[in-house]
């Protein structure tokens, strides 16, 4: 399954779905990302109303793409989501970006749209990082499909390191340290609710890559934990250390896990043995992870 990432981590061609002149908004600061960073590929807005977006030519519609795009950059609310998604399928998309909250996070309703994007995906084969994210870059090929405002103070040098976080917010404070240490990287993924893509998923993916050479876990919980083990292993039979930050130790940090990405922390004890039979070097606080890796 990882090889299907590759269209969501390394796409060649992007609509950014919710497009804005205004680089204060959501779908505004995604698309200036794109093209300050140096995407090279195709890089199409969407936005009904206007047929140019920060000096690009602009569809009106996912159906009205020129042609099929690698990924699609969702910035639209929770309640669009669901059909952004299936109009992406129908149009050949292979994969979307998924920013809004507003789902399982939230209680039943939410839980109740997170569910059809799940069925979507299985129905079509899209794959789908978030919702409740903050993107995905790649620092190699200039594909910034976040909208993490760290990046208003640098963009990140190349480097052999890859970030894999379910929290936006603390891959983030993560990326920043790295940068505070001149650490070049890879990729920078956050996972967000993982309707469909998890973290495990993508540290199998880094750990494929030739180019990364180390990566940086941030966890609050597993969904799949025969999945994780074997993605964990997968980077020690390859040599690509894992360094982990798990929180939810306590009971509380369990609490502020499930509110965050709607998923369940675990047995902390489990945890710990399972690092310790993969290889993986459990930090204790977020520069820990930082100097480690």
């Amino acid at each position: 399954m990882t090889n299907s990432l590759k269209a969501l981590v390394d796409p060649q061609s992007v609509a950014v779905v919710g497009a804005s002149a205004d680089v204060t908004r959501i779908g505004g600061r995604v698309l200036d990302y794109l093209i300050r960073g140096g995407f090279k590929g195709p890089l199409i807005p969407v936005n009904p109303n206007r047929s140019e977006v920060q000096g690009l030519a602009a569809a009106p519609s996912i159906d009205a793409l020129p042609s099929p795009v690698d990924a699609a950059i969702l910035a639209v609310g929770a309640e669009a989501t669901p059909a952004a998604v299936e109009a992406c399928a129908a149009r050949g998309v292979k994969g979307c970006v998924i920013f809004s909250a507003g789902f399982a996070e939230t209680g039943a309703e939410g839980r109740a749209l997170e569910n059809r994007l799940q069925e979507i995906a299985a129905r079509t084969g899209i794959r789908l990082i978030g919702p409740n994210c903050l993107g995905v870059f790649n620092s190699f090929s200039g594909f910034y499909g976040c909208f993490s405002n760290t990046l208003d103070r640098v963009f990140p040098e190349p480097g052999p390191l890859s970030i894999v976080s379910q929290s936006g917010a603390v891959g983030s404070h993560i990326y920043w340290l790295t940068q505070d240490r001149g650490l070049g990287l890879r990729y920078w993924i956050s996972t967000g609710n993982e309707c469909d893509v998890d973290a495990a998923e993508c540290v199998a993916f880094a750990a494929d890559d030739p180019e990364t050479r180390v990566i940086a876990l941030y966890l609050e919980g597993a969904r799949n934990g025969p999945r994780l083990i074997a993605a964990l292993r997968k980077a020690a039979a390859l040599r690509k250390p894992v360094v982990a930050l798990k929180v939810g130790r306590s009971a509380v940090g369990a609490i502020a896990a499930a509110s965050h990405t709607a998923s369940l922390a675990g047995g902390d004890a489990v945890y710990d043995a399972v690092f310790r039979a993969t290889g993986v070097y459990r930090a204790a606080s977020l520069e820990e992870l930082v100097d480690v890796a």
